[in-house]
């Protein structure tokens, strides 16, 4: 069930979502972010529901836990982004699993935190990802990184892979550009190295390699 408290605060330019099936996890993020100015907007113990949620309402930034019962992190990742593009996940867990950061970077977030991060990172590392850049905890990352890569021996980086579901999606340039906060020009060069990398000729091509090694 989603627990979105009346009062949310409306002075904050960010506002994200949290989904995490632990009641005073999400209580206390809550707390804590509503205090540093961002727009919490809902929370959820539940990842279908989130989705369902930022279909008509979709936030800037979605904190996920990637530990779930109901369904997991990276399935929860997956749901929020086909329901809304645009919408950034920072994963956030409680235990140090390069696997599981890996699962839920190649998901499609775009970041990795522990629960334990000090508060101004937390904050930090929010702004970042709204401003378009990769959140990355040290030193889960740099392993979950080193596993993402896909059949084949493809290493994509998160913008990389988020690009590719884009394109298979039949997007534009300038509309995969506003998704992932980057100029339509630079998603073309994007776009190009992820036809070099994966050996495709055109968009056409690029989206059925895609298909055939799973990646859309």
């Amino acid at each position: 069930m989603a627990d979105t408290p009346a009062g949310a605060a409306r002075s904050g330019s960010v506002r994200l979502i949290i989904v995490d099936d632990d009641l005073f996890v999400r209580s206390s993020l809550t707390r804590i972010l509503r205090e540093a100015q961002f727009e919490v907007i809902g929370s959820f113990a539940d990842g279908a529901e989130a989705a369902a949620a930022v279909a008509s309402d979709p936030p800037d930034i979605a904190l996920v836990d990637i530990r779930m019962p109901a369904m997991d992190g990276p399935e929860a990742t997956a749901k929020i982004i086909a329901a809304a593009p645009s919408v950034r996940v920072i994963a956030l867990t409680s235990l140090a699993d390069d696997f599981a950061a890996a699962q839920m970077l190649a998901a499609g977030a775009v970041g990795f935190l522990a629960k334990d991060t000090p508060v101004n990172a937390i904050v930090h590392a929010i702004r970042s990802a709204a401003d378009g850049l990769v959140v990355l905890s040290s030193p889960v990352s740099a392993a979950a990184l080193a596993k993402l890569s896909v059949p084949g021996g493809y290493a994509l980086s998160p913008t990389e892979a988020q690009v590719l579901r884009l394109v298979c999606a039949g997007r534009t340039n300038e509309e995969i550009g506003r998704v992932v906060y980057l100029s339509a020009s630079t998603v073309k060069q994007q776009v190009t190295a992820l036809m070099e990398k994966l050996g495709a000729s055109n968009r056409v091509t690029l989206a059925v390699r895609a298909a055939e090694l799973g990646l859309n």
